[in-house]
């Protein structure tokens, strides 16, 4: 069993991470036995242990491929008692630990580093308990976002987070990470929406805070601690969380603007006219619209060709566009925006969509726009949008920044970027395109920059003149993607050291071995 797993000629030296620096394998961590391997087979079945090297492959990698781990074995449980069991044995053979949802994040954080044992919550993925007449829903952690999403919605309610990567990720992932997505503007982070979670603690213990109250204000609001630790303090197993009433009427609406500026300003209109309705607001600049038209099959933009006027007939084809404002073609507009409505009364929500287009046209922030008439439209528009990180995989090699700034300046990062990378030989001449887009109704910018391969000179100008700049303006440098492997030694950058040193407390207390995800979040003493 020993030569399957691989154990016997382990070579443990400083291993160059991927775009990052050299970290070492902290010798306090023990490595993976045959005797282990047993009591793992012990608590959860030989269906429940993973071992061969060629079924540990997605466990060991990102689907990025950027992160690439050395795991020997994997775990599946199925209940909280046997994470807890598994957590327990662990900590007392000093066993790292990396709990891995649906592995769908992109910063590292849920992949091993080198062989540390992956705890998988794949099987964790049945739904408890779901409350029709508060919507309250109860899921263990390793339930997937869209079928969440599909149970609420037969029951007339919908989850309060959306993302591209729905269809794979978990609800215990995106609460280990704190998932903004596409509707934060409307329905809050998870902070507010998670009303209780169960989990295990580094050590094994169960914290059962396991609630669908709405108000509970008895001591200390500990379940806020495992949302955004990405898994440094133990595994969620269950999450209790509040979804809200699928909304009768969506407007989307794809907009079409000639500057930054006037981004902002029909940000500040919609704010201002769609008010109460409003549940999102997305932007995207011309390169990622191109580079989604481009790179994926089917997904085009409908405002890069002449569109049917207002008054002409309402509709299009499967996908294409609805009704449209404006005649000018907008095949050269530098930003392009999505703005959605969820309300109640159709009638109602068109008409305050329709004012909201108006003004933002009359005074020149948007020359072009069309308005979906179909959820396969709003699909096809959505589709752009969402598409775009999965365009740039395509493309080649991708540096990824999640960072929130002021939302007047959030662009001007993008700008500097493509300046400073052109000044040192990696312009559009070399291959490398600088693109932005994201989440403007909050504040969150999304920053790539592609390449054809990735190079550590390309790597020195990106880094960590990226997270000094957002630093001066007062911004994080994780807005949603979390912290991971890859910002773990620049986490001073956004928290001060007092903050610092009171995560590794905490973490002492709830993991006092420091099993849980190694090299992640924290950065090294």
């Amino acid at each position: 069993m020993l030569a399957r797993l691989g154990i016997a000629r382990p070579s443990y030296v400083a291993v160059q991470r991927f775009l990052h620096a050299a970290i070492e394998r902290n010798a306090a961590f023990d490595k993976v036995s045959e005797k282990d391997v047993a009591f793992f087979e012990q608590v959860l079945g030989s269906s429940g242990v993973i071992s061969d090297p060629d079924a540990l492959v997605p466990f060991n990698r990102d689907w990025q491929k950027k992160y690439v781990g050395n795991a020997k074995v994997a775990l599946r449980p199925r209940t909280t008692q046997q994470v807890s069991e598994l957590l327990r044995y662990c900590s007392s053979r000093r066993l790292a630990v990396v709990p891995q949802g649906g592995n769908t994040g992109l910063v590292g954080g849920s992949v091993p580093v080198f062989d540390e044992v992956v705890v998988s919550t794949a099987a964790m993925n049945r739904i408890l308990h779901f409350d029709e007449v508060s919507g309250t829903l109860i899921a263990q952690s390793g339930a997937v976002l869209q079928a969440l999403d599909e149970y609420a919605g037969q029951r007339g309610f919908m989850m309060p987070l959306d993302l591209g990567a729905k269809g794979s990720c978990h609800i215990g992932g995106n609460v280990s990470t704190n998932a903004g997505g596409l509707r934060l503007v409307r329905y809050g982070s998870l902070h507010g929406s998670v009303l209780g979670l169960e989990g295990s603690g580094g050590d094994g213990r169960v914290l059962d805070l396991l609630r669908t109250l709405r108000k509970d204000n008895t001591g200390f609001d500990l379940k806020q601690l495992f949302i955004g630790a990405e898994g440094t303090l133990g595994i969620i197993t269950a999450v209790a969380i509040q979804c809200a009433p699928r909304p009768a009427s969506v407007q989307l609406a794809l907009l079409a603007c000639p500057s930054f500026q006037a981004v902002t300003a029909t940000l500040r209109a919609a704010r201002r006219v769609l008010g109460e309705v409003l549940s999102a607001v997305e932007f995207l600049d011309q390169a990622c619209s191109h580079l989604a038209t481009r790179h994926l099959e089917g997904v085009r933009n409908p405002l890069v060709q002449q569109l049917q006027p207002l008054e002409g007939p309402q509709g299009g084809g499967e996908g294409g566009a609805g009704a449209t404002h404006g005649s000018a073609d907008a095949q050269s507009a530098p930003f392009y925006m999505l703005v959605e409505t969820h309300g109640s009364d159709v009638d109602h929500d068109q008409q305050k969509m329709e004012r909201f287009l108006e003004s933002v046209m009359s005074e020149g922030h948007v020359t072009d726009g069309t308005l979906a008439t179909s959820e396969a439209q709003a699909g096809a528009i959505w589709r752009l949008r969402e598409g775009i990180s999965e365009a740039l995989v395509r493309r080649g090699a991708v540096y990824k920044y999640d960072v929130s700034l002021p939302t007047a300046v959030m662009y001007d990062l993008v700008e500097v970027m493509r300046s400073r990378l052109a000044a040192g030989g990696y312009g559009s001449d070399a291959g490398v395109l600088v693109v932005g887009y994201g989440h403007i109704g909050d504040g969150n910018l999304h920053l790539n920059i592609s390449a054809p391969r990735y190079d550590d000179a390309l790597l020195s100008l990106i880094e960590p003149f990226v997270y000094e700049y957002v630093s001066r303006h007062n911004g994080s440098i994780s807005a949603e993607h979390g912290i991971g492997l890859m910002k773990a030694q620049c986490l001073s950058y956004s928290k001060g050291a007092v903050a610092v040193e009171l995560m590794r407390r905490i973490k002492e207390v709830v993991d006092p071995v420091g099993i849980m995800n190694p090299y992640k979040v924290l950065p090294p003493r």
